[in-house]
């Protein structure tokens, strides 16, 4: 028969080799969850940078446009509206400049509907170009878009780790 403080030193151990496997699985588990998470923000800012880089062609699309009907189908900016919601969602730092690109979308699409004659047959931006409230709605825009670009660069590393 095996003295008593030899059992409880193996109860001891088994229990302590039982507690050491159930934090390895902790563990492990934690770190698996955090790489799923890692690689879903990635896809997901990988997402909001093509709908962004889809958004910068409605602009000069804008400007082409020749009739009222083109010009309001341009008004809603798909792209833009996806990259703020996915920064809605998942990205708080750009929560703010999300919002300020598409709402300065919007005031320049106003500004150019606007100045829109419909007797002229020139594309809209030919007959804008050169308005003050065209201007500086157009100014307005590129420094949202300017300032959203920067911003998607400065947090990559944090929210697009590789």
């Amino acid at each position: 028969m095996q003295p008593l403080p030899d059992l409880i030193v193996g109860a001891l151990l088994a229990l302590l080799g039982v507690l050491v496997s159930q934090l390895v699985a902790m563990l492990q588990a934690r770190l698996e969850r955090q790489h799923k998470r890692e690689v879903l923000l990635r896809t997901k800012y990988e997402e909001l940078g093509a709908h962004f880089l889809e958004s910068l062609k409605l602009p000069h699309a804008l400007m082409t446009a020749e009739s009222t009907e083109d010009i309001l189908a341009l008004t809603h900016q798909a792209p833009g509206n996806h990259a703020h919601l996915l920064a809605m969602i998942y990205f708080p730092k750009l929560r703010e400049s999300t919002g300020q690109y598409i709402e300065s979308y919007s005031s320049l699409c106003l500004a150019a509907a606007s100045l829109h004659n419909p007797d002229d047959k020139r594309p809209l931006g030919m007959q804008v170009f050169d308005k003050p409230t065209y201007i500086e709605a157009r100014n307005a825009h590129l420094a949202a878009r300017d300032n959203l670009q920067e911003q998607i660069e400065r947090h990559a590393d944090t929210y697009a780790k590789s």
